[in-house]
């Protein structure tokens, strides 16, 4: 299957200044390696992701007279020969990040990937996104084309990583809640109600990922919740309404500002609906009844039974020296604790200490000390 053609722009509609911008940046890329022949020798590909990448960047505007503005950050993939140094490459993705965050008033990020890692990938939701729908800003395509063909095909995304996509979502809900309880700035600039338009997003996402009809267009995506699903979830139809308000939030967003107490009924509301997707989906993905939280979080087997148990204790003991620290868990993948714990942290009927020992922590922690060791650990294994 020859590459997907790179999209004609980076937004659903046309934006020539805002093109122009990320055009001009791209190509400074493209000359600054150029100029770096050495630099540049150990490089495969540099591939711009994310919305931007594949069509769909988001169109920002305070209001309906104000100029047009980006929005997303601008994600970009560093694939690298196998035995390259990263050292050099870091300095260079550095610098260029905060350029770039300069430059174009967003943030600005570059990962490295090594070319091997994608030779031998799994299927995953990031392997889909990334091959599927991006833009070439450095480098040659027929290394891409030549990729397993698995990782381009979204009916292969496995179960995992529907659940893994409500974590991330679910998470960013979580810390919606602790910048809501603390008042914090973050209230008022639109870290809530962003996270709150993902979570809409997510939660319908989830359940395509689950059938094996996911697509990297939100809207193809959009069109396909209404061909009929093998596996459907209690508030389908909420779902689907939510996802329909997350695409025109992806696409325009817009901070409406509303008062605090109205994001906190969001936030509970959103919440509740999450947590029963989430049970149901991971209900489904083990093949088992988890009605409640008190079950999911007691539930005496592994929530990632595909991962091989021995290669658990070897990443518990890689934490403890790496990091001074290590999660409640040996057999099961690390990931199970915080899954467990965020089931606590966005149920209003058990108390956020209850999710404590979970992080390793005191039962008597604070929200705040919880919230810094949770976002610590959900960093590594996000």
């Amino acid at each position: 299957m020859p590459d997907s053609p790179e999209p004609p722009a980076y937004f659903p509609e046309d934006e020539p200044l805002l093109s122009a911008r990320l055009d001009s940046f791209l190509q400074s890329l493209a000359v600054s390696l150029q100029q770096n022949p050495t630099l540049a020798s150990g490089i495969t590909a540099l591939l711009l992701a994310g919305g931007y990448g594949r069509g769909e960047g988001g169109i920002f505007r305070k209001d309906e007279f104000s100029p047009a503005e980006l929005y997303n950050d601008l994600e970009f993939y560093l694939i690298t020969h196998p035995d390259t140094s990263f050292s050099p490459l870091q300095d260079w993705c550095r610098e260029q990040a905060h350029r770039g965050d300069h430059e174009l008033g967003i943030e600005v990020e570059f990962k490295i990937l090594r070319s091997t890692q994608l030779q031998s990938g799994q299927p995953s939701m990031f392997y889909y996104d990334l091959l599927a729908a991006h833009r070439l800003v450095w480098g040659e395509s027929s290394f891409l084309s030549s990729l397993p063909q698995s990782l381009r095909d979204p009916a292969r995304i496995p179960a995992a990583e529907a659940t893994r996509l409500l974590f991330n979502r679910g998470s960013g809900l979580f810390y919606s809640r602790v910048a809501l309880e603390e008042n914090s700035t973050l209230v008022e600039n639109g870290f809530v109600e962003r996270n709150h338009a993902k979570a809409r997003l997510a939660l319908a996402d989830s359940v395509l990922a689950l059938n094996g009809q996911y697509h990297f267009s939100c809207r193809e995506r959009e069109l396909r919740l209404t061909r009929p699903l093998t596996h459907l979830p209690p508030d389908w139809s909420t779902l689907v309404d939510w996802h329909r308000q997350g695409v025109v939030f992806k696409l325009h967003p817009r901070h409406a500002h509303p008062p605090r107490e109205v994001l906190m009924q969001h936030q509970e509301e959103i919440s509740a609906v999450w947590r029963r997707t989430f049970l149901w989906l991971e209900s489904v993905r083990l093949g088992c009844s988890l009605a409640n939280t008190a079950g999911y979080v007691g539930h005496p087997g592994r929530l990632f039974p595909e991962t091989f148990w021995w290669k658990n204790p070897a990443l518990t003991l890689r934490d403890q020296l790496k990091r001074k620290s290590h999660l409640p868990v040996f057999f099961d993948y690390p990931r199970a604790p915080l899954q467990r714990a965020l089931l606590l942290l966005l149920d209003p009927q058990h108390g956020f200490q209850e999710a404590a020992p979970l992080l390793a922590l005191p039962a008597d922690s604070s929200l705040a000390r919880i919230h810094d060791r949770y976002r610590f650990w959900w960093g590594h294994y996000n």
